[in-house]
């Protein structure tokens, strides 16, 4: 789903991406009454954030009217000593919680202003972590899944998040510039995704994102640019990867492109590009909402029967396309069923509840990579409301 007015979304258009209260346990800041949810992270290390500004040199960017290089704010969730002192991030900058503001306008005021679980430049954990990165859906946001970065953090993963400048709706660059999307992304109402006019732009768009992330692990891998303790306490040659929507389909196509991501997770997002045609060898888990199938989605009928490693196709009962990022964890403390058609409520959110969407969320996405990137041995969790359609594609 594009990240613009909920009320609004089609079937279509939330195939595609999506933008991004209090629980038991739930962090609290001082407007907690409207702020985001964000469940404490249950693994055993307190965990710190950072924001790192890079550019590639060496690309000019595709997606900017202006031909300049191609400039990331990329932010990084780690295993992280206690550090006190250390402020607790902020969900987002000023310049993108604003933004997320607008993006939302149906979320009240101050929804996005939430303090994380993590302290900011906390001093790392001692030791070299296993990585996972992070893409979010189309025009959508890096923080999208906060509360499952913080948990993975939290049991010792880095957390690579990354944000797409020029489609992303805003990244706020340590100079103060807040960059929005340019006319060459696809954020702007209207147009059909799966035209060829359309399936055109959503190629570019993968492509740069496939470059982002190679080129973000090169960088990551040669510890350049790192604040003190994170270069060097990353292991960069098997990494994981999982996304929302657009950035489901863009973990596939990483996977594809780079013998360094070994596992990947696709939170109910279509799938473009060769690897909807060769599918992968590699561990892939799709975990989607209620309504997203095979037919529906054509390309899920071209990937996911060429899922030759590894590979689950779970649905989420009564859930909508929202319910797999950050989001979803406040739609009903937020009143937002009460402000769109049953229709529209339904894929966007659906009838699951806040809590139990994120703890199914967050201790799916988890389990994977434990078992995948750490070799552990216990199965991925089982739901009630997880209903396994492997059967379907594998038959």
């Amino acid at each position: 789903m594009r990240p613009m007015k909920i009320v609004a979304a089609g079937v279509a258009a939330l195939l595609i991406g999506g933008s991004p209260a209090a629980a038991p346990g739930a962090h609290a800041s001082a407007a907690d009454d409207v702020a985001i949810t964000l469940p404490r992270p249950t693994g055993p290390y307190p965990t710190g954030t950072t924001l790192v500004h890079m550019r590639d040199e060496r690309r000019v960017d595709p997606l900017d009217p202006a031909g300049g290089k191609r400039e990331l704010m990329v932010q990084l969730w780690y295993p992280a000593r206690p550090a006190p002192g250390k402020p607790l991030a902020a969900y987002a900058p000023p310049g993108e919680a604003a933004a997320l503001q607008v993006m939302q306008p149906d979320v009240p005021a101050g929804g996005f202003t939430a303090a994380t679980n993590s302290r900011l430049g906390a001093p790392v954990r001692p030791g070299v972590h296993k990585v996972v990165f992070f893409h979010h859906g189309l025009c959508a946001s890096r923080t999208d899944t906060t509360a499952v970065n913080e948990q993975l953090a939290s049991l010792g993963y880095v957390v690579v998040a990354l944000g797409s400048t020029h489609e992303s709706w805003a990244v706020e660059f340590p100079d103060g510039r807040v960059v929005g999307p340019s006319d060459l992304a696809f954020c702007g109402a209207g147009g059909d995704p799966f035209s060829e006019e359309g399936q055109a732009i959503l190629n570019k768009l993968l492509a740069v994102r496939v470059a982002d992330t190679r080129f973000v692990l090169d960088r990551l891998a040669a510890g350049a640019g790192l604040p003190p303790g994170l270069a060097g306490a990353m292991d960069t040659r098997r990494v994981g990867m999982f996304g929302h929507s657009f950035g489901g389909g863009t973990a596939a196509a990483v996977l594809h492109a780079d013998r360094r991501f070994v596992a990947g997770v696709d939170l109910d997002g279509f799938v473009i590009g060769p690897v909807a045609k060769t599918g992968l060898s590699k561990p892939f888990l799709v975990l989607g909402s209620s309504y997203h199938d095979t037919v529906l989605d054509p390309s899920w009928a071209d990937f996911l029967p060429r899922l030759r490693g590894w590979h689950r196709w779970l649905r989420l009962l009564d859930a909508g396309h929202y319910r797999f990022m950050d989001l979803g964890g406040s739609a009903g403390r937020w009143g937002l069923k009460e402000k769109m058609p049953p229709e529209a409520w339904r894929l966007n959110f659906g009838d699951i509840g806040d809590a139990r969407s994120q703890e199914i969320l967050v201790s799916v996405t988890a389990a994977f990579f434990q078992k995948f990137l750490c070799g552990q041995r216990e199965p991925i969790p089982d739901y009630p409301e997880l209903e396994d359609r492997t059967h379907l594609i594998d038959s």
